[in-house]
């Protein structure tokens, strides 16, 4: 009986040992599995709604109706465009991991100059990097509503980077070409373009 009493407290002391030993060896694997979820930028479910506000100009390399503001020495030299207003709304699904596709809608207004409205339905692909930053990218066909109508292609590429609560920052190089009306030396003129716009931007998740 007394020996059994002094092998006890051993017991408990073994026992201790063996569950510390355990909690050790666990709580590493439990980490190494948590951390690639956390890390991970997958793309999260339901539908993410965006909203854009940016302002931007270009650079027009055909000049064929001798805009203004040319940079060269020729009314048909490389010129500039009008400053302009960017409003734009999209709607992306996932698609994949860390990649959300959807359509994306701009309205283009010229801040000075001639008086321009240009409307651009798109498709839209987003990358997201990491819960933070993402890549866009978006293929679309811009409208010309005013002053005379007119049909072009364009491609963009931008970033977003959210700051707080769905506000963040967006930039975006865009590149189009516009097919213009006839003059004295083509009847269909194109004119190419490259600008660059800066904004903010909203953006936000609703369950499906």
């Amino acid at each position: 009986m007394a020996e059994s009493l002094w092998l006890l407290p051993r017991a408990r002391w073994l026992w201790a040992r063996l569950l510390l030993l355990a909690l050790l060896t666990a709580a590493p694997a439990s980490a190494d599995t948590a951390s690639p979820a956390a890390d991970s930028p997958a793309a999260e479910p339901g539908v993410h709604l965006m909203a854009a506000l940016a302002v931007g100009r270009g650079l027009r390399f055909n000049n064929p109706y001798r805009l203004a503001t040319p940079l060269g020495d020729t009314a048909e030299s490389v010129s500039l465009s009008a400053t302009y207003l960017d409003l734009g709304a999209g709607i992306l699904f996932p698609a994949a991991a860390q990649l959300e596709h959807g359509a994306a809608f701009d309205a283009v207004l010229a801040l000075d100059g001639i008086a321009q409205l240009v409307m651009t339905p798109a498709y839209l692909l987003q990358f997201n990097a990491t819960r933070l930053w993402a890549l866009r990218g978006r293929l679309g066909i811009p409208i010309v509503v005013a002053p005379d109508g007119s049909l072009g292609l364009e491609a963009g590429l931008g970033s977003r980077f959210e700051l707080a609560y769905g506000l963040g920052l967006t930039a975006e190089l865009v590149g189009s070409v516009f097919f213009g009306a006839a003059t004295e030396q083509k009847s269909v003129t194109t004119i190419p373009m490259l600008a660059l716009q800066l904004g903010v931007c909203f953006d936000r998740r609703v369950a499906r």
